[in-house]
């Protein structure tokens, strides 16, 4: 009987026992299950030999893997939490995400790699076994070191294998990574540091610190972060980049307007921040222009140049800009008197209420009772370990709204604990003295919810706290009413110049939220009505009316689009509208119902736009003004005054560009 040739493929193999072979080429021990097909794949490993070639000399061990191999292609990771660790590969793996290689993760958290065209291996004991171990494994072989290929078709059932042990991505030139050449994704994570210090307005001089420096080390050992130049100097281009997409970004809009604030600190240089208002769609955007320093005794003139170089730099031209909102400040009035003119300036909102509860808590009434109540509050804060179900809060002289937390925690403290500081005829003075600050300081909490809140809810705030101040209550403290009477004067004399203020009346009439109901003037409401119906004529004389029409599209037919339509035909008839009536969408708009008040005005504008053409497009040039000159957060909370100080450190360090970029969105970064 013949006997069957033995395949030339164990010319590259010394067979160890019955079920497994070593290559003569790498030293890897392979399963041979009783045939040469894991052989045949293995070989597929080492693309340089051509298995067909009887001339072919095996140099044993010529790709087998060294020691600095061994720390290069598989540096041992030590074992870290469970729940960090997909953190930890995430970061790991992102050093690596132009690659064309694999790192693969084992149910150990550790890495191992692979070629992405080659078959999976589920047990890969060499890649963390030490170099002696590498070095004697022909002399040991155990069940661990051996390498098994699995059918392909596994991989492609994921419910059989665990989450974590799935996890791939690519990693190019691993092999000829070394560990002190640049990483071919070093930028790619200098991009992610530079995000992170603008982001957090963090000094630049972060990244040289020791303690930054371990976490980098922990989080991804091969990463060598940027110094301070080089980081500078990629905050500095990536700052110019987004200018210039921001430039065509306001070249594409009709109208936009500014929030001007002013900063002086005596211990620390001045600085002027200028943010432009406007609106993309549904979405209203602010985005910071500039953040520059202005001398410690500026002029109106010195604002105006700055407010004209900004400007000019973004090409923004002065009939583009509807208004600029500032604090109550006779010098930044007439900065805008100049720039724009005296009627397109808008006060600041949160400024005016901040004044207020300024006034009121330097009151007597209620001096008295913060002098009382602080120094229990202090020691109480103080305490080492106190057990005070309410934590307690001191408040401070540069946030008024402090000393009414302080109070208000003070008396939920005593309903927990006994020991009274106050009489009970103090306490229940106080409770009411709070009572009437209740509805003014939850206005100021109001304006917190959006970065710049919009200048449309001025005039809804105001009047209703008017409203609210002016019910008498049952059983009212003498002292309690002085000073609820206070409030609402101080209210309806400012109340009077935001009615005036012909941006913040606009705001709020073309609000579909609020629309004329937030007025107390009826002459006012009349005069604003003539002024769009004589803006209505010249709108249509105009022919705009013709032009703003939706093209119709032939591929997407939207059926709701459709009965739209339908339905604001029909309710002009229901209503009975007819010859010049029909086109009076002024009269038809305000004689509606307010919309929801949660609603978002752009999206109720999508609604009415048809109905309502004029009145839409008059509503894109005073809806995106701001009713604040900067983040009211900034004068009301203490993480707003962390964020001034912030930006006082940088500016000290002219780090203008790191503010520029703080607020640049995220999806901005290319992250």
């Amino acid at each position: 009987m013949p006997t069957m040739s033995r395949s030339k493929i164990w010319k590259f193999y010394d067979k160890l026992d019955r079920n497994s072979a070593q290559c003569q080429l790498c030293e890897k021990v392979i399963k041979t299950c009783g045939n040469t097909s894991n052989l045949m794949k293995h070989m597929k490993t080492h693309p340089q030999i051509d298995l067909f070639d009887d001339d072919t000399v095996v140099e044993r061990g010529i790709y087998k893997r060294r020691e600095q191999d061994d720390k290069l292609r598989f540096r041992k990771v030590l074992p870290i939490k469970e729940e960090s660790s997909d953190f930890h590969c995430e970061l790991l793996f992102k050093a690596a995400k132009d690659a064309g290689s694999i790192i693969e993760q084992d149910d150990q958290g550790m890495t191992k790699a692979a070629a992405e065209d080659h078959i999976s291996m589920q047990s890969v004991g060499y890649a963390w076994v030490t170099p002696e171990a590498t070095d004697s494994r022909t002399e040991t072989v155990g069940g661990e070191d051996i390498i098994e290929f699995e059918p392909k078709e596994e991989l492609e059932e994921p419910e059989k294998n665990p989450l974590h042990q799935i996890q791939a991505v690519q990693f190019a030139g691993l092999d000829n990574l070394k560990m002190g050449e640049p990483l071919s994704s070093r930028s790619s994570f200098h991009q992610d540091v530079a995000f992170f210090v603008c982001r957090d307005r963090q000094p630049l001089q972060i990244v040289q610190g020791e303690g930054f420096k371990h976490l980098l080390k922990v989080l991804c050992p091969i990463y060598e972060p940027p110094s301070a130049a080089e980081l500078e100097a990629i905050i500095n281009r990536e700052s110019e980049m987004r200018r210039s997409k921001l430039r065509q970004q306001l070249a594409a809009i009709p109208t936009l307007s500014l929030s001007c604030s002013v900063h002086t600190k005596a211990e620390s240089q001045s600085w002027m921040e200028l943010v432009a208002h406007f609106h993309e769609g549904r979405q209203r955007i602010s985005r910071t222009l500039s953040v520059m320093r202005v001398p410690d005794l500026f002029t109106s003139n010195e604002i105006v140049e700055r407010m004209e170089q900004v400007c000019q730099r973004f090409d923004i031209p002065k009939s583009k800009i509807c208004c600029v909102t500032t604090r109550s400040s006779q010098l930044l009035e007439d900065a805008v008197a100049t720039f724009l003119g005296a009627s397109h300036h808008v006060p600041c909102f949160a400024d005016h209420l901040n004044s207020l509860l300024e006034a009121v808590v330097q009151r007597p009434e209620i001096c008295d009772l913060r002098d009382r109540v602080r120094p229990y509050v202090q020691s109480t804060v103080e305490m080492d370990g106190h057990s005070l179900q309410i934590n307690p809060q001191l408040n401070s002289i540069h946030r008024p709204i402090s000393t009414y937390d302080m109070l208000d925690l003070y008396l939920k403290h005593t309903l927990v604990q006994d020991p009274l500081l106050l009489s009970r005829a103090e306490v229940d003075l106080c409770q009411q003295l709070l009572d009437v600050l209740r509805p003014l300081t939850s206005s100021m909490r109001e304006l917190t919810r959006a970065p710049y809140p919009a200048a449309s809810t001025a005039l809804p705030i105001a009047q209703t706290l008017i409203n609210e101040l002016k019910q008498e209550k049952s059983a009212e403290h003498k002292v309690a009413r002085e000073l609820r009477l206070f409030i609402v004067q101080q209210l309806e004399e400012n109340f009077e110049s935001m009615e005036r203020n012909l941006h913040l009346a606009m705001a709020s009439l073309l609000d579909p939220r609020f629309r004329n109901i937030p007025f107390q003037s009826g002459a006012l409401v009349a005069q604003y009505m003539t002024q769009l119906y004589d803006m209505m004529q010249a709108y249509l004389d105009s022919g705009e009316s013709a032009a703003v029409k939706d093209p119709e599209d032939r591929d997407h037919y939207d059926i709701w689009a459709a009965f739209k339509s339908f339905s604001h035909e029909k309710q002009r008839l229901v209503n009975g509208s007819s010859g010049a009536d029909a086109d009076d969408e002024i009269s038809r708009y305000f004689c509606a119902g307010m919309s929801t008040l949660r609603a978002d005005p752009f999206e109720i504008w999508e609604e009415l736009a048809k109905a309502h053409p004029f009145l839409h497009s008059e509503a894109q040039r005073y809806l995106h003004i701001p009713a604040t000159a900067e983040p009211a957060d900034r004068l009301f909370t203490a993480d707003g005054a962390a964020v001034t100080a912030q930006y006082a450190a940088l500016i000290e360090n002219n780090m203008e560009n790191v503010l520029f970029m703080a607020d640049v969105p995220t999806k901005e970064w290319q992250l």
